[in-house]
């Protein structure tokens, strides 16, 4: 168990885990084919799963279209293209 130190909770210190970063897609028909990580081009083997997650309206609008990747060289990513603003980002866990 950890004790407890008695220091006020900061919330404005929160910051999201693993926060998506930015990569370069090359895509055809609105999918991806390769993906640019750390300056290695690796071709998508296969699309492995896709879904869209749409949100929070009535606040800033959350449009994505996320895709989990298998990749040539046997590694799976999750990336996912924002359809708001454009940008492809990968999204680790």
């Amino acid at each position: 168990m950890v004790p407890d130190t008695r220091t006020q909770a900061r919330p404005d210190r929160l910051r999201p885990l693993n926060e998506p970063l930015p990569i370069e897609v090359m895509a055809e028909h609105d999918r991806p084919v390769a993906i640019v990580i750390n300056r290695h081009t690796h071709r998508v083997e296969r699309i492995q799963d896709t879904w869209i997650i749409e949100d929070e309206w009535w606040r800033q609008p959350i449009r994505r279209q996320y895709f989990a990747l298998l990749l040539d060289d046997g590694s799976k990513r999750t990336i996912y293209h924002d359809r708001v603003t454009g940008a492809w980002r990968l999204q680790d866990y």
